[in-house]
């Protein structure tokens, strides 16, 4: 029961966030923003640019009398995609947007349009998207959990009391218990699509297929994540030294994975962005060689471990080192022939990880995402320490005094899960309030809606309304898909500011009749709805406290005044889905002790 229990909690963590954070913040704009591009206009329009392009560069060669032909042949028409206008600071591969978008075109054809229209549906093609890399990314952790099953049950080398199943579902349940995995699984991040495959490469590796392992990291390496470069040193070396790989194979498999993975980013980036270019080869310059990435904030060397680890993994870490104690042969009455302190079982595994994070220490710069690739390796140590409590507490036969500890440890171990999982929507409550831009798209929907009710002769024309979206509402949750979904309905103009010089709107020129804005005073404007943001948690009265984050502005004139603004809709009870998730853990966990007798042996 719980081989499926676990996994859908797992699953239904990752719907969770889902649902319940639909919008986006600006280190996934651009991979949303491409989804939206290649699924409304393909990539058609730029391969027919880039044609265009090599044929000017032969008619800059022709003689003054085909001049007329080279000018037919140069005039091209803007291109539809919003990374042309907002290119950011470095070049992203279209890879993984290309991926999902496409498979979201084909559930398109697929589903008839007089049953649901998909295109026609902004938001419900952005959902789609998402949760097609939820389900990949899903799909990953349940194979490295099978892998970890497989790796105990069928490995002979490998001398372990504890019960394929139990690391399993342990597995599962410590990842769903934690925030980041199951909140990020959705958001189109680059670390994301890197998380997915590192998990396989972890799964293959668990299998005893080191090749397979070392193909997964350069592929992610040279796609979409040039820093786990790292990962694939600390593990090739370690492959190395216990002599998984020969020298001339990992060679050749790095050679010839890193020119097929070039072969099938580049040529596809090269056309969307108008350019020849490696984008990931850019990233690793950017950060390696210019270093510039200190430009967004500078971190300790220690930061990783004493404060994005412990956020990542929350109670569940103490599980962690569990994994490297002996503790099932010091409650045995006659122990093993190795009775020694030291678990050697994933030493191997986990030094190489660590050593990822080690090495990501000496770049300046620090966020949570950069290490997300260490994450799952950190669990199935901790799964595999929660299991060794498992068989301390049912199969322990030093006397009563040693047993009760053991199932107080046990007991110690399981609400470490359950804390984890009650911090984690905690975590996931405070997100919520974290996308003030999206949730003013909203807003602004519903107003123009309710100024369609009123029946005056200055009612106003469509055709004349130009909304304008500063920096701070595009990076906290303004998306092209929230942006269609108004647009399809009302014919307004819309335009964005971006950090860029040439994207950087004034007001001054009222030219717009309405403000997505951070700015609560602007001449000429009035405030027709605030957004709420910036979350943080009052311990002392124990709720969410918010302030004023975007606000809805209107220019002066534009309407009659009268409250056209709608109510907020009634959210949900988060307490209930705390408690409800948190019985269900428990009960999932405990279902496991119905195993007892498997370990009566021990």
């Amino acid at each position: 029961m719980s081989r499926v229990i676990c996994p859908l909690i797992l699953l239904l963590t990752g719907l969770l966030a889902l649902v319940t954070c639909p919008h986006s913040k600006v280190e996934e704009s651009f991979n949303l923003q491409a989804t939206h591009d290649i699924f409304y206009h393909g990539v058609g329009p730029a391969w027919r640019s880039a044609i265009a392009q090599q044929k000017s560069e032969s008619c800059s060669e022709v003689d003054d009398e085909s001049s007329d032909v080279c000018n037919e042949v140069t005039a091209n028409a803007d291109l539809p995609y919003d990374h042309l206008q907002f290119p950011g600071v470095v070049a992203r591969t279209f890879t993984g947007a290309f991926v999902l978008s496409s498979i979201a075109r084909i559930i398109s054809v697929i589903v008839p349009k007089s049953i649901f229209d998909l295109p026609s549906h902004p938001m419900a093609v952005q959902f789609l998207i998402r949760f097609e890399l939820l389900i990949l990314s899903w799909l990953a952790h349940v194979r490295l959990a099978s892998s970890l099953d497989g790796y105990f049950a069928k490995n002979k080398q490998v001398k372990s009391p504890i019960t394929p199943q139990s690391i399993f579902s342990y597995y599962l349940l410590i990842t769903a218990s934690q925030f980041h995995i199951p909140f990020y699984s959705s958001r189109l991040l680059p670390n994301t699509f890197a998380l997915l495959l590192t998990t396989h490469a972890y799964a293959e590796w668990f299998n005893g297929r080191p090749n397979r392992t070392a193909i997964y990291l350069v592929f992610t390496t040279a796609i979409f994540r040039c820093d786990v470069l790292l990962l694939l040193f600390t593990v090739g070396l370690t492959m190395l030294i216990r002599r998984e790989l020969r020298i001339v194979q990992a060679v050749t498999i790095g050679i010839v994975t890193g020119i097929i993975g070039v072969l099938i980013t580049a040529p596809l980036d090269s056309v969307l962005w108008q350019r020849m270019v490696w984008p990931e080869f850019e990233v690793w310059w950017f950060n390696a060689v210019d270093n510039r990435s200190s430009e967004w904030g500078v971190m300790p060397f220690h930061w990783y471990f004493s404060n994005a680890l412990p956020k990542g993994l929350l109670l569940t870490m103490f599980l962690v080192p569990l994994a490297f104690l002996n503790l099932i042969g010091w409650t045995k009455e006659k122990p093993n022939n190795n009775n020694t302190m030291i678990d050697h079982t994933l030493l191997q595994f986990f030094i190489p990880t660590f050593g990822f994070v080690v090495l990501y220490s000496f770049l300046p710069h620090k966020e949570m995402r950069f290490i997300f690739p260490a994450l799952p390796m950190f669990n199935a140590c901790a799964a595999y320490g929660l299991s060794k409590l498992h068989v301390m507490a049912v199969s322990v036969r030093k006397g009563a005094g040693m047993s009760f500890i053991s199932k107080g440890l046990y007991i110690c171990g399981l609400m470490a899960v359950v804390i984890t999982m009650i911090g984690s929507l905690l975590f996931l409550r405070l997100s919520m309030e974290n996308y003030p831009g999206g949730a003013a798209m909203e807003h602004l929907k519903n107003h123009f809606e309710a100024t369609t009710e009123i029946n005056t002769p200055q009612a106003p024309k469509w055709e004349d309304v130009h909304v304008h979206i500063d920096v701070a509402a595009a990076m906290t949750g303004v998306s092209l898909f929230g942006q269609r979904s108004v647009t399809q309905h009302y014919p307004i103009q819309m335009s964005k500011s971006g950090y860029e010089a040439e994207n950087d709107a004034k007001y001054s020129s009222r030219s717009f009749t309405h403000l997505l804005s951070e700015e609560q005073s602007v001449q000429g404007y009035h405030v027709v709805d605030t957004i709420e943001g910036f979350p943080s948690l009052d311990k002392r009265n124990l709720r969410i406290v918010t302030n004023p984050a975007i606000y809805i502005l209107e220019r002066d004139g534009w309407l009659p005044k009268e409250d056209t603004t709608r109510g907020t809709k009634r959210k949900l009870n988060w307490y209930y889905i705390a408690i409800a998730l948190s019985g269900f853990i428990i009960a999932a966990t405990l279902g496991l002790q119905k195993s007892k007798t498997c370990y009566s042996k021990y």
